[in-house]
């Protein structure tokens, strides 16, 4: 039975040169934000609502990153990042309330895990990630947050409201789209991985649903949005096809 608990929480836009890219969404409509700056990594995070978002990450300097919170999970994505070659979207995670109880099962299907947990003692906050070492680059990563993930967005509302920060007009995040040579075939194993109902190519994922296409490069290529007001719209940002649906 399809797991009803899992959601996506984010999508990873690897990029070369995160200023460029960040102006390319704000010309298209997406409201970003700089993010994190830590040694040798910065990012920037187009929040979709107060729980989802879409990372935009670049590493400046690979030997500063190992001194960073993020280090290990950074170099768990390595792989991925390594075979992008350039800017491209790299690969996703899904919320889960037990990101370890996740790891046991596919440890038990004969998978490859690594388990990656961080803490920010002065927040009394955290996650525990899990990344799977033995499927496609573009396949999701899971992840639970401490406080869980409902209790943040909660907290990020109403820190919106105290601000006067409305969330109103905002483009919306509906789907991830996928390129394969067999796209029900490869819907359906990534369905089993995730553990979410399939309808024909599409993964119903809470949150945002993964279309799965036929054709080349296999992988992550774009994602459908919609609110912006120009149904039908494809364009390019950083790599990356968006599509208005």
């Amino acid at each position: 039975m399809p797991d009803t608990t899992v959601s996506f929480d984010h999508l990873i836009h690897w990029v070369d040169d995160l200023d460029d890219a960040v102006a390319g969404y704000r010309a298209a409509g997406f409201p970003v934000d700089m993010a994190l700056a830590m040694p040798g990594f910065r990012n920037a995070a187009w929040g979709v609502d107060d729980a989802r978002y879409v990372e935009l990450a670049t590493v400046d300097d690979w030997d500063a990153v190992t001194t960073s919170p993020y280090a290990r999970g950074v170099a768990a994505l390595r792989p991925g990042i390594d075979a992008l070659d350039g800017s491209g979207l790299l690969t996703f995670a899904v919320d889960v309330p037990d990101t370890r109880a996740v790891g046991d099962r596919l440890q038990a299907a004969g998978h490859e895990i690594e388990v990656v947990e961080v803490h920010f003692a002065e927040q009394n906050a955290g996650f525990v990630e899990v990344f799977v070492r033995d499927v496609p680059p573009h396949f999701p990563f899971f992840i639970t947050y401490d406080p869980p993930r409902a209790e943040l967005a909660r907290r990020r509302a109403e820190h919106r409201a105290a601000e006067g920060i409305t969330s109103a007009g905002r483009p919306d995040l509906v789907a991830l789209l996928v390129r394969t040579d067999d796209p029900e075939a490869d819907a359906q194993r990534m369905a089993d991985f995730v553990g979410c109902a399939r309808s024909a190519n599409t993964v119903r994922l809470a949150g945002a649903e993964i279309r799965f296409v036929a054709g080349a490069p296999s992988g992550l290529h774009g994602f459908v949005v919609r609110g912006r007001e120009r149904t039908g719209e494809q364009f390019s940002v950083a790599g990356a096809t968006l599509v208005d649906g």
